[in-house]
């Protein structure tokens, strides 16, 4: 007992000890922001600020002593004409007599794409038909030509195929060549291997032939044109023709996407394409 009360006198005494007052000034004036050197503060006075994100407001001191600065000199020269079809540049010179792409405002039109191919509406983010020859422009449209007939056959002949496989292999007494689910063979299905090799050989050989009389011929002022139209649906006039081109390519496309569609729709639902239309359920 005597020896907590002795504890407990001796504390404020040792708290108040003038000796620890000693050793802590010396401490604080060496810490103290007055002992910096008055050109250091200058300096951190007129440092340049940048404020690319506007946060400093315009009545701040750095707005009004002129310290905001921007990250490029200002005397830089562009190498590049500002495009600027969403009007974001504001008290900047922009050049507003290019040609935009008409799909992608914000880029410029390609060069050879001027508009005169059917379905082109200036549509190449990739730059594949930036090449200085226009002759690589024509060759990759004979390549879309055909793609795209194909690709209308195939999304035809594919919903055909799931439908009548069947009852044609009964009629011959032969297996059916669809998967399981009434799918298609392809890549992303499998069952290619089930196709007799006799038909591969046909197909590869037809398609080889066709590639090599069409690339014999010279080029044609229209993509595609191998003058086959034993029908006569080309019109006579330039504005149905014109049409016409216009009708092939969009569909052309969608049928390519299709197509691709119609793969992975059965990839994901393990089930062919007739059974999600109606009327051939």
């Amino acid at each position: 007992m005597k020896f907590i009360m002795f504890s407990t006198l001796l504390i404020p005494t040792a708290a108040f000890a003038p000796i620890k007052t000693i050793e802590i000034m010396p401490c604080l004036r060496m810490s103290s922001i007055t002992d910096d050197p008055v050109e250091s503060r200058k300096m951190d006075d007129y440092r340049p600020v940048w404020d690319p994100l506007g946060l400093y407001p315009t009545e701040s001191e750095e707005r009004t002593n002129g310290r905001l600065q921007a990250l490029e000199p200002s005397n830089i020269q562009a190498q590049k004409p500002i495009l600027d079809p969403l009007r974001i540049y504001s008290g900047m010179e922009t050049n507003d007599s290019i040609d935009l792409s008409d799909s992608l405002p914000f880029l410029p039109r390609p060069a050879h794409l001027d508009g005169t191919m059917a379905g082109d509406v200036g549509f190449d983010p990739f730059n594949f038909a930036a090449g200085d020859d226009a002759q690589e422009l024509y060759t990759m449209r004979e390549a879309e030509v055909k793609h795209g007939r194909i690709a209308m056959l195939a999304a035809v002949g594919w919903v055909i195929s799931e439908v009548l496989d069947k009852p044609i292999a009964r009629m011959f007494h032969l297996p059916s060549l669809l998967g399981h689910g009434d799918k298609v063979p392809s890549l992303l299905n499998g069952g290619l291997e089930t196709i007799p090799p006799v038909y591969w050989a046909t197909v590869l050989g037809l398609a080889g032939g066709l590639e090599a009389w069409s690339m014999s011929k010279d080029a044609k002022p229209l993509a595609g044109d191998y003058g086959f139209d034993p029908f006569s649906f080309y019109p006579k006039d330039n504005a149905g023709q014109e049409r016409m081109q216009l009708a092939e390519i969009k569909n052309g496309r969608l049928a390519m996407i299709a197509v691709t569609g119609f793969a992975y729709q059965e990839l994901f639902t393990n089930a062919g394409v007739m059974h999600s239309i109606p009327f051939l359920r």
